[in-house]
């Protein structure tokens, strides 16, 4: 199946954050959360952070925070734990706020202004990660992204659970509103105007299930991101694709890039 880059609700700089906020909100609790999809990454980014002794974790277009606030503490129980920077071009604020008080590690903060994934600031520096993030990117921009931290010889892990295939993409027409209708209620704290735009004028559930199914067309191949990379090559840094598929449970499989600093000698990983 091509690639389609078709529109999402959330990236549009004009729709309104009282529609954008809760189906970030949402796919954060209903998805990342209680379907816990990004669970099996956790061992292999702890591997990364204990072999290239990173300190801190910049996440990029955190959306709602993702799944960091399960993450974090499990990264912590694998002896990797870190400072991490959640950012995003558009932050959604509250909800940042929000886990980084869920997290309650003093080790997790959020930047409030908006940050750029194709220039992080060099202040910002260490391990970039991107959760379900990368398909919104047109190849040029994600190109950008990952150049951006080969450049810097940042490592940079990107993680996506969507998946360009039919069944995903044809679940998603019923699933969508359900999970609106199901979840919207239920989030804390309460929102009137989640509720109003859930359930009296439906906007959010159009909105959420649409970026579902756009998500699915846009998300890039393991072939797609060994295109997008292949030229940006040099003995001090590598690149490694692959899909991390969830064992003894369901959910759907999560493909993967990392880009990370190697030692020229011996191809030993350097220490950051």
């Amino acid at each position: 199946m091509k690639r389609r880059h078709l529109f999402e609700f959330e990236d549009l700089s004009w729709f309104p954050a009282v529609l954008r906020n809760p189906i970030t909100d949402l796919l954060r609790e209903a998805i990342v959360l209680r379907g816990d999809v990004y669970a099996p990454v956790v061992p292999l980014l702890a591997k990364l952070v204990r072999e290239h002794d990173v300190s801190r974790i910049v996440d990029l277009c955190s959306g709602g925070s993702g799944p960091w606030t399960v993450l974090k503490g499990r990264l912590a129980e694998e002896d990797a734990d870190v400072e991490l920077v959640l950012t995003d071009k558009y932050p959604n604020r509250e909800a940042l706020a929000a886990a980084v008080r869920t997290v309650g590690d003093g080790r997790t903060r959020y930047e409030a202004q908006s940050v750029d994934a194709t220039a992080v600031p060099e202040r910002l520096s260490g391990l970039r990660t991107l959760f379900t993030g990368f398909h919104h990117l047109r190849p040029h921009t994600a190109r950008r992204v990952l150049a951006d931290a080969y450049r810097r010889r940042e490592a940079i892990a990107v993680f996506e659970f969507t998946e360009r295939r039919w069944a995903p993409i044809l679940l998603t027409v019923p699933l969508g509103p359900l999970l609106v209708w199901g979840w919207a209620a239920r989030l804390r704290p309460v929102s009137y105007s989640r509720l109003f735009f859930s359930y009296l004028v439906p906007l959010v559930p159009l909105a959420f299930t649409w970026d579902g199914i756009a998500s699915n067309l846009r998300t890039y191949t393991t072939e797609e991101l060994r295109e997008m990379v292949h030229d940006l090559d040099a003995p001090d840094y590598s690149w490694e694709t692959g899909v991390l598929k969830p064992e003894g449970r369901g959910g759907p499989p999560v493909t993967y890039l990392i880009g990370r600093p190697v030692g020229i000698e011996g191809g030993k990983a350097a220490a950051r």
